[in-house]
C-alpha cells in the first residue's frame, strides 16, 4: 500500500525535530577544556620566545586569560601590547572566546 502525503510530511517533520534536538543536546554536553600545554603553546606563539621566558599562563576563566609575569617591567611592556597579543590569540584557543588578558606578578616556573 503506497504511503500518503500526510505520512511523508509527518516523517520529515519528525526527522527535522530529531535533528534539532540532537544539535541542541550536543551544545549542552561538556565543553572541551583547554589543557595547560595547549594554552602555553598558543601563548608562546603569540608573544615570542623572549617574552615567553618571563611569563606563564596560569588559567583561562570564562573569557579571561590569566598570565603570571616575573617582574613589573615585563608586566608593563605586555600591558602596552595587550591589544596586539589579543589579536594574535584570536581564534587559536579552540573556539573559546578571549576578551581579556590579565597580568599579575607571580611564579613562572
Amino acid at each position: 500500500m503506497p504511503r500518503s502525503d500526510g505520512m511523508k510530511k509527518r516523517k520529515s517533520s519528525l526527522e527535522a525535530l530529531e535533528h534539532i534536538i540532537k544539535k541542541a543536546m550536543d551544545g549542552l554536553g561538556p565543553k572541551k577544556r583547554l589543557t595547560q600545554e595547549e594554552i602555553a603553546s598558543v601563548w608562546q606563539e603569540a608573544v615570542g620566545a623572549r617574552a615567553g621566558k618571563h611569563t606563564k599562563p596560569v588559567s583561562f576563566k570564562k573569557t579571561s586569560l590569566i598570565i603570571n609575569v616575573d617582574d613589573s617591567g615585563w608586566m608593563y611592556e605586555l600591558t602596552i601590547k595587550k591589544k596586539e597579543i589579543l589579536k594574535k590569540l584570536e581564534g587559536k584557543l579552540k573556539g573559546k572566546k578571549l576578551k581579556e588578558i590579565r597580568f599579575r606578578i607571580g611564579e613562572i616556573i
